[in-house]
């Protein structure tokens, strides 16, 4: 503090201690005692500020971890409340009973907030300041819907298939590709066969065509006759001749008499006349005849044209279907290792995947080679076709031998017919190679036709079995026709109200479930239908039994979806079978099928097949369970008819014992539920097993999961998509600092913390997702 005299200076006398405090302190200064004191101080404080530093963040590390899981477990405890009985009758879980936030803030408040009464210290005391829970992952979507199938029954399902399928059908693998390879071969060559022998058989009658072209004046026996006659002609000029000089000759006299009474000059010219009339009558002969050489040339000329102008084309013809025959010829020969090289892999792989180590324990696959084999005897050699067309050549060379000999003759008959002259024996000669050229030809062509019966007669000797092979195919398809019209699917007739409205609520949920998961339209589902020819029924069994094996190996190498969610639909829901039991019960087997009426009686074939119609996919079960049992006694049947010997023959009676024993099985199915396996394996194969074996075979798809969905959903009343199967939640928390909040915002500023400093409190927020 400063005075101020009244002369305006100012007073120094204050300022006298002030001076000595500094020059107090410059002495301390420049003084070394109490250095290491100070020192220690200063690090003592650094190290006090790390400390409370560290605490504080250990703390907050701790925070963390003790939050994430409190969150974790809160999230959890969310998902303990589940519907009970979704899970109980489906397996699945659901999100069902206390509301999730109840659940959630009761298990994280009591995790986490601490109420001191313990009287215990804690270093972190968090508190919640909010959350949020929020439903995910609904059970009516496709991927979380297949994924709680998987986990419901990848354990079960390889093991339960294996045990009551799997293996019975693995240790027929082989049988059942030497079967399938067999059948088409054999079909194969059989289709070839036809188109062959029917080509071969319209060469023929092409054959018999250019035979047909020789007729008429070709045959020769108009010219020979014309020819013998010419004699007759020469006789007829000098006789004409010689009546025209008598003529003349006559009236010369009857001229120059001048001596004859009036009565001998008439009888003159009655004479004359009489003359006159003879030689009119010879002239007729000699007209007729030179226009009947006109004619016969002109006609001989015509013929010669047309059949010039038809046979090449008719020969051509011939050889283009010789040639035709002879492409199915070689395919014939090639149709075996075709059909070898084109089974289903599956087949192999089933096989060598078995455990069992015999594919084929009846031993009849060699028996089933050997079959295959025998078409060779099916099989023309190049020789024959090479022969057919020299016979073709030859015919058309014979013809033309006609034409050359009709054409010879007809310039002489022209050359007598206009008055040029002719020789009778020429003529005759001329003729008369006409006619053997024709005879040759007719022999060879016409009638007896030698070349063509004994073409003939090679073709059809191949034919012997034709009679029987068509006979024992319209007795085949009679008993498929028959065994139809007893499986046919059920009429609407009897339903009641309830019943048809849980149809159409079906089918509604459905078409919901698709649109939930904006489905994009897959490729139809095609089930196995009753074939009306026994060829198409040959053709769909083989083709159901190569893909079948193909899902079989899929399954046993380890892609098992398919497996999973069919095994799932038969654990959970309800078939035919029960109906089948009952209809055995009551001795009405043959016609429980008229009865499958009620959906809840046919909730597999539903989901397996997706009809909407009631009986409908029961009847489309029983028609692959008939295509499945026509394939496996069709190579039951082989064996039966190896000792027929004609290969088409062979097959022909397969197809007939596989059409008899399958409808049996059908009977048999009705009756009891279940059918033996095999001949050659004595065990029972039940409807149900069926249905597992063609859920492997049509694969699964999204279609499967929305009808599983909609199925489950009208029993329940519960919407899937509405039920939540996973849930996220997050928390607002913090705890209050107990040291230095600004440092440990300075470190937040550097990226070092995960949450951020308010005030005295550190806060963050955790965010946590679970599913069942």
């Amino acid at each position: 503090m400063e005075l101020v005299k009244a002369d305006g200076h100012r007073s120094h006398r204050l300022h006298r201690p002030q001076r000595k405090i500094r020059l107090l302190g410059r002495n301390l200064l420049r003084r070394s005692e109490g250095a290491v004191t100070v020192f220690f101080i200063v690090v003592t404080a650094m190290i006090l500020l790390l400390s409370t530093v560290l605490i504080d963040y250990a703390r907050i590390a701790s925070f963390h971890t003790l939050t994430e899981h409190a969150v974790r477990t809160a999230t959890r405890s969310v998902l303990s409340a589940y519907d009970a009985a979704l899970y109980d009758r489906y397996g699945l879980f659901g999100r069902g009973g206390t509301p999730g936030e109840t659940i959630f803030e009761q298990s994280l408040r009591g995790t986490l907030e601490y109420d001191g009464g313990d009287q215990g210290y804690r270093p972190v005391v968090p508190s919640v300041d909010g959350f949020t829970v929020e439903t995910a992952a609904y059970l009516g979507r496709y991927d979380v819907l297949n994924r709680q199938i998987l986990e419901e029954m990848k354990i079960k399902a390889p093991v339960d298939f294996m045990i009551d399928i799997g293996s019975r059908f693995t240790s027929m693998s082989q049988l059942m590709k030497e079967s399938s390879t067999t059948s088409d071969a054999l079909a194969q060559t059989g289709k070839l066969y036809d188109k062959r022998q029917s080509l071969l058989l319209a060469a023929l009658e092409r054959m018999r065509q250019i035979a047909k072209l020789a007729d008429g004046v070709l045959t020769g026996d108009q010219a020979a006759s014309l020819a013998s006659n010419y004699s007759s002609y020469e006789s007829w000029n000098r006789s004409y001749d010689s009546l025209s000089a008598s003529i003349a000759n006559a009236e010369y006299q009857l001229a120059i008499a001048t001596n004859l009474s009036k009565k001998e000059k008439q009888a003159r010219r009655d004479a004359i006349t009489a003359m006159e009339g003879q030689r009119q009558s010879i002239w007729n002969q000699i007209y007729n005849y030179l226009n009947s050489m006109r004619t016969l040339a002109d006609s001989l000329r015509t013929s010669i044209a047309n059949v010039q102008s038809e046979l090449p084309t008719l020969k051509q013809s011939v050889l283009a279907q010789i040639t035709q025959a002879e492409g199915y010829n070689r395919e014939i020969r090639t149709a075996v290792t075709q059909a070898e090289t084109s089974a289903a892999a599956g087949y192999d792989q089933v096989s060598n995947q078995s455990d069992t180590g015999d594919s084929d324990p009846s031993g009849k696959s060699d028996a089933l080679r050997k079959i295959r084999q025998s078409t060779e005897q099916l099989v023309y050699e190049d020789r024959w076709f090479t022969v057919f067309r020299g016979e073709v050549e030859q015919q058309a060379a014979e013809l033309n031998a006609i034409l050359a000999a009709a054409n010879t003759f007809a310039a002489s008959a022209n050359q007598a017919g206009t008055g040029g002259g002719g020789n009778a024996a020429a003529l005759s000669a001329e003729a008369g190679s006409i006619q053997q050229a024709y005879h040759i030809f007719a022999q060879h062509y016409v009638s007896p036709a030698t070349v063509i019966a004994q073409r003939e007669q090679l073709i059809r000797t191949a034919d012997a079995a034709d009679a029987q092979r068509k006979q024992e195919e319209a007795e085949a398809k009679q008993i498929m026709q028959e065994t139809k019209s007893i499986m046919s699917s059920a009429s609407t007739d009897g339903m009641t109200n309830d019943e048809r409205e849980r149809y159409k609520q079906v089918e509604a949920r459905y078409d919901a479930n698709r649109l939930f998961n904006t489905a994009v339209d897959e490729a139809a589902e095609i089930a196995a239908q009753w074939e009306d020819e026994v060829e198409g029924q040959r053709e769909s069994s083989a083709s159901m039994m190569g893909a079948l094996f193909n899902g079989i190996a899929d399954m046993m190498t380890g892609t098992r979806d398919t497996l999973y969610t069919g095994e799932y639909v038969f654990h959970r829901f309800q078939s035919y079978e029960s109906q089948l039991k009952a209809a055995s019960a009551s001795n009405s087997g043959t016609r429980a099928i008229e009865h499958a009426k009620a959906f809840n009686n046919q909730e597999v074939e539903y989901i397996l097949y997706g009809f909407d119609k009631p009986g409908a996919n029961v009847a489309a079960a029983m028609a692959e369970i008939f295509g499945l049992r026509f394939a496996i006694r069709l190579a039951e049947g082989f064996i039966e008819s190896r000792s027929l010997g004609h290969p088409l023959l062979v097959l022909s009676g397969a197809l007939l014992y596989a059409a008899r024993n399958a409808a049996a099985d059908m009977k048999d199915l009705m009756q009891r539920g279940a059918t033996k396996l095999s001949k050659y394996a004595d065990v029972d194969i039940r409807y149900t097993d069926y249905l597992r074996l063609f859920m492997l075979l049509h694969g699964g798809g999204d279609k499967r999961l929305s009808r599983i969905a909609a199925v489950i959903e009208t029993n329940t009343g519960t919407d899937l998509s509405r039920t939540p199967a996973a849930v996220s939640a997050s928390a607002d928390v913090s705890m209050k600092l107990l040291f230095l909040p600004g440092a440990m915002k300075v470190l937040g500023t550097f990226g070092l913390l995960q949450g951020k400093v308010v005030g005295n409190r550190y806060a963050t927020t955790k965010l946590v997702g679970a599913a069942y």
